[in-house]
């Protein structure tokens, strides 16, 4: 499966490489993040839950950062096993300071991953679908999170709150393209 898109984040580069790269801020932003821990410099360690369709279960993995550029890119190694299935993958992720805006960077990520087990059942047309919601999710987490930091609070983070976020990224996407 391949995992391509760009996101535009409220915020300069060096917040934004910061955040990505801060477990505990990071942990509030996946998806069904119950547990993130660095295991050094470069490598961390994580149990998620999550659902997809009718499968659903919780998964530990490790991922492993590589040709790590500050503030710019990384390759993120990811190796995930769980009751219902395998994850394994390589993807990048580049930030780029946008042009004539250097308070907003653009997020580009692209990556593979391949699935196994129960959750090949599923059909890649729910997981593709699953897997953009889940990333729109964290995107609309993390701009809420660099919104608050702006601002010197503190963003409410949780499944229900960035989900809402998400949908409501979806709409206004909608009407922009639209009208």
């Amino acid at each position: 499966m391949k995992i391509t898109g760009e996101q535009i984040m409220p915020a300069p580069r060096q917040r934004v490489w910061d955040l990505f790269n801060d477990p505990d801020r990071l942990a509030r932003l996946i998806p069904g993040c119950e547990k993130l821990e660095k295991l050094a410099p470069d490598e961390f360690a994580g149990t998620i839950n999550v659902g997809i369709a009718a499968v659903k279960g919780s998964y530990t993995g490790k991922l492993k950062l590589d040709e790590i550029r500050p503030p710019e890119h990384y390759k993120m190694l990811v190796d995930g096993k769980g009751k219902q299935g395998f994850m394994r993958g390589t993807g990048v992720l580049d930030l780029l300071p946008r042009d004539g805006d250097p308070n907003q960077t653009v997020v580009k990520y692209s990556g593979d991953v391949q699935l196994g087990g129960p959750l090949m059942q599923v059909g890649q047309r729910v997981i593709d679908s699953a897997a953009k919601m889940l990333m729109g999710q964290f995107f609309a987490a993390a701009e809420a999170e660099l919104k608050a930091e702006a601002a010197g609070t503190v963003a409410r983070q949780g499944f229900f709150i960035n989900f809402w976020r998400y949908l409501l990224n979806v709409i206004r996407s909608f009407f922009r393209r639209s009208g």
